[in-house]
């Protein structure tokens, strides 16, 4: 059985006939080999057609081959030991703690991860990452720009990337099948955020932002109030209010003080606060999703830094 979308997995290996089992039916893109006589191997995630977020740890390290050819991007954040990556064209790239990893799934032909090895890592399809870009930049562009391999998480913008990679990790796995309507928002953000930050090889494209009047912020407002239970991607709030994706997240904090993200997220938990105070039957957790709050512990923490009080505390607001 090949590659297939999966909502969750998760796999412990510590035997020879289990990374056999793994490698045959496992629904993964690549295949594991052993680097000596013992085995552990340990990786979570989730997969879809355009995007996987997964964590791996590995006591005894191990080898991975691709099992198929595939137009996706990898970022990989690694938090112990280190992993080598050759390529096809023979170039070996290292990976320690602190550092990322970006490069296509197709040039690779082999990594090798050393005793010790931790990290997350996601995959966004390499369309996705191109659409990113002409969004932000404006280029006509149908090519992948260069980006560098490796890099030190030394700036705000890469610590950013890692920080969104792990709350789709967070709540890929909360979702289990619920509408969250903050996980669209998380991908094209991490997309966004990846075209933005991460490091080019030459000069980057130049960003051309036109003014932003306060009558197209006021459009996306409204775009957002008459759409807030539905899914609201950033590129269909910049067409409604016809400026551009990278215009509009200047424009809103120019004049609203936060991103378009943060707005919509807030005008959402306005909505559960009302509702809440409005409603005893409903549970806080129906309530919540809702307005697309299922990862639980995100939405407390949010609730409490709105409203100075967790949502179980319904009488703070009577």
């Amino acid at each position: 059985m090949g590659w297939r979308p999966q909502a969750g997995f998760s796999h412990s290996v510590t035997s020879h006939d289990q990374l056999e089992r793994l490698n045959a039916g496992g629904g993964i893109a690549v295949s594991f080999a052993t680097q000596g006589r013992d085995v552990h191997l340990a990786f979570q995630g989730s997969q879809s057609e355009t995007l996987s977020v997964w964590e791996t740890h590995s006591q005894t390290g191990f080898v991975t081959s691709p099992m198929m050819m595939a137009e996706l991007v990898t970022i990989r954040f690694v938090e112990g030991g280190a992993m080598v990556r050759i390529n096809h064209n023979g170039a070996d790239v290292i990976v320690s703690p602190a550092q990322a990893l970006l490069t296509s799934f197709d040039v690779m032909r082999r990594e090798q991860a050393t005793p010790g090895f931790s990290a997350i890592s996601a995959t966004v399809s390499r369309s996705a990452v191109v659409d990113a870009c002409r969004a932000l930049f404006g280029a006509d562009t149908t090519m992948l720009p260069q980006f560098e391999t490796v890099v030190d998480l030394n700036t705000a913008g890469l610590r950013a990337v890692r920080s969104t990679v792990t709350a789709l990790r967070h709540h890929l796995a909360a979702s289990a099948g619920a509408i969250d309507l903050m996980l669209p928002l998380l991908q094209e953000v991490l997309l966004y955020q990846l075209a933005g930050s991460w490091p080019m090889i030459g000069a980057s494209p130049s960003l051309s932002i036109p003014n932003a009047t306060a009558r197209a912020v006021r459009q996306a407002v409204d775009y957002i109030e008459a759409h807030l239970r539905e899914r609201i991607a950033i590129r269909d709030l910049a067409q409604a209010a016809g400026i551009s994706v990278r215009a509009l997240q200047i424009a809103f904090k120019q004049q609203l003080g936060c991103t378009p993200i943060n707005y919509m997220i807030a005008r959402r938990l306005d909505r559960v606060h009302a509702q809440l105070r409005l409603s005893e039957s409903e549970t806080i957790r129906q309530v919540a999703a809702s307005w697309g709050f299922v990862h639980m512990s995100d939405f407390a923490k949010r609730y409490r830094e709105r409203f100075g009080h967790l949502p179980s505390n319904r009488q703070a607001d009577g």
